[in-house]
């Protein structure tokens, strides 16, 4: 995770939203999804806003894990997500509504927020003058939020948080990308793994077959009992004795 992205600048000038949203731009496109973790990816996307939205003090990524709950994927610092962490166990807060809701949220200023007191509280004891949250959605989908902290009351300003709201598009679709190439990439994993099991447990029945003089069925229904006695996996189980069988050739010839 990116840490130390804690920066005062100039707000964004309404004439430099173009340059600096072409510029990120350029650097999302060009991040190698094939080469990246997702982590990793998250942590460039963090970098890339934190540097085009030079007023921002820190920068998280909120999404939703497999088992359903909020999490921060990525965050510019740990006082972020502390904020985030807050939210998430209320089931409230600017980040949860842009996930949830797919719609923007942005408080000015948490000094004098009524609607997430709590929140407001924690991210003023962390020095946190406002919040953008934007959602990362891509075709009509919200996969995530993308939060923006600034120091100081209404510290982000008008063309600030159109380039935030400019460079969540292109985040999303680059999440999107590298969620879908690992989705692949496990697949594929897990394909592998099945054809090696099944090519185990054909060599096994094989050697079974051959010592037993039973029938392929035969072979594999003694191979299961094995492996429900024993307690292991049927390709572990299969693996032992295709290795006993190779080691005992190798006995008999002599090498």
């Amino acid at each position: 995770m990116v840490e130390g992205l804690r920066v005062a600048a100039s707000p964004v000038e309404d004439g430099e939203v173009d340059r600096a949203y072409l510029a990120t731009l350029e650097e999302l496109t060009g991040l190698l999804v094939e080469e990246a973790t997702l982590e990793g990816l998250l942590s460039q996307v963090l970098e890339l806003t934190a540097r085009a939205v030079a007023t921002s003090a820190a920068v998280s990524v909120t999404v939703v894990d497999e088992h359903g709950r909020y999490r921060t994927a990525a965050r510019s610092s740990e006082d972020a997500e502390l904020v985030d962490v807050v939210q998430y166990e209320l089931v409230q807060g600017p980040c949860v509504e842009a996930l949830e809701r797919g719609e923007e949220r942005y408080v000015a200023d948490f000094g004098t927020n009524e609607r997430w007191p709590e929140v407001a509280e924690r991210a003023r004891q962390l020095g946190f003058g406002c919040v953008l949250a934007v959602p990362l959605s891509v075709n009509g989908v919200v996969i995530g939020a993308l939060n923006v902290f600034g120091a100081s009351v209404d510290g982000l300003s008008t063309a600030d948080r159109e380039l935030v709201r400019r460079i969540a598009a292109p985040a999303a679709s680059t999440l999107a990308n590298a969620r879908a190439f690992l989705r692949v990439h496990r697949l594929a994993e897990q394909l592998q793994e099945a054809l090696a099991s099944r090519v185990v447990i054909e060599q096994a029945k094989g050697v079974l077959m051959a010592r037993e003089g039973c029938d392929a069925d035969t072979a594999f229904e003694l191979l299961r009992r094995t492996s429900q006695d024993a307690n292991r996996r049927l390709r572990e189980v299969a693996r032992a004795i295709v290795v006993r069988h190779e080691a005992a050739a190798r006995g008999r010839d002599g090498g």
